[in-house]
């Protein structure tokens, strides 16, 4: 019968020099998912242009969004751009998978952005604006009265107003959107 002997080495605090190695690395990570390169054309709104009040609410001011919204358990990356010649802006979505950002929707005029915003959906059954009865226009076009959801979601809304859900439709291998409030 053999046996087995196992020894233990007493732990020792980490060398300054290693930990500040750590800490330069994961701020370097960071840094460059923060700066990765946006869609040609395009680049974040200035401090001015999302400077309301209601945007400190959130970390990151209602303007990125990560989730898996294609349900490959990889995280993605959804955020509200501006043209460079600041007069439009428009929801763009990265997904991992594809590594290409993709434009969202429609642009819209620079003015609409004050109020605008996006925030994390996650998985589960939602009533739309079909199912609310807030009119037969929002049934019109084949809106479901409930919107399943099975990955995370992005929800583009109007601060205090109306909202709509841009959901990965995988069958379709797009997003889609869904009115959930008018």
């Amino acid at each position: 019968m053999s046996t087995c002997s196992i020894s233990v080495i007493p732990a020792r605090p980490l060398p300054q020099i290693t930990l500040l190695a750590f800490i330069f690395l994961m701020l370097t990570l960071s840094t460059k998912v923060w700066a990765q390169e946006l869609p040609k054309g395009w680049g974040r709104p200035t401090k001015s242009e999302a400077s309301d009040e209601w945007r400190n609410k959130s970390r990151s001011k209602f303007l990125v969004v990560i989730g898996d919204f294609d349900g490959d358990g990889k995280p993605d990356i959804a955020e509200i751009l501006v043209d460079l010649s600041g007069k439009r802006w428009a929801l763009f979505v990265k997904l991992q998978s594809s590594g290409n950002w993709q434009r969202v929707g429609d642009e819209n005029e620079i003015e609409w952005l004050g109020g605008m915003g996006i925030a994390l959906v996650k998985p589960g059954k939602y009533e739309t604006a079909c199912g609310k009865g807030y009119g037969e226009e929002f049934c019109a076009h084949g809106e479901p009265k409930y919107l399943k959801l099975s990955n995370d979601a992005i929800d583009l809304f109007k601060e205090e107003s109306a909202d709509s859900i841009a959901y990965w439709e995988q069958q379709a291998q797009k997003f889609r959107f869904v009115q959930m409030s008018d």
